[in-house]
């Protein structure tokens, strides 16, 4: 999938109505490349800076193909956190030079949109190998990330 693929996901994402119009496209993150990550990508006629890093207890003896799912468990007795999270970054290019736009801890469900001035953000899917924390290669890490922009 690359980043003019539409992103879509069920159930309601926005409780409010509005929003649920919006065109997701998924981000250009390629999970091979681990984590952390930067890229910049156009959204509408705008630039932005993405910086994606992970935040996860492992154990010091998982082998590099340990995959960690970061999304919470449905459907569970008993609640149980995820083992991390992902955090995302973005930082708006402009005439007026850079302003962060959004600086916050993602979470793997698809309903959940993280909303800023210009942009809605979507986690959904978050699947972090050990080998691609601070290392590259491929081990069968999976980050979707949708982005829309909310006005043009």
């Amino acid at each position: 999938m690359n980043s003019s693929d539409t992103v879509t996901a069920s159930g309601a994402a926005y409780p409010y109505g509005t929003e649920d119009t919006l065109d997701f496209h998924q981000l250009p993150v390629d999970p091979d490349e681990g984590l952390p990550q930067a890229f910049t990508c156009p959204i509408g006629d705008t630039a932005y800076d993405f910086g994606l890093y992970a935040n996860l207890e492992t154990g010091d003896d998982d082998p590099p193909g340990t995959l960690y799912d970061l999304a919470a468990p449905s459907r569970i007795k008993v609640p149980e956190p995820p083992p991390g999270y992902l955090v995302l970054r973005v930082v708006r290019l402009g005439a007026e030079g850079p302003r962060v736009e959004f600086l916050c801890k993602l979470v793997a469900e698809p309903p959940l949109v993280h909303r800023t001035e210009r942009l809605a953000i979507r986690l959904l899917e978050a699947k972090v190998a050990r080998g691609n924390l601070n290392g590259r290669g491929h081990y069968g890490s999976s980050i979707v990330i949708g982005v829309a922009q909310r006005w043009a």
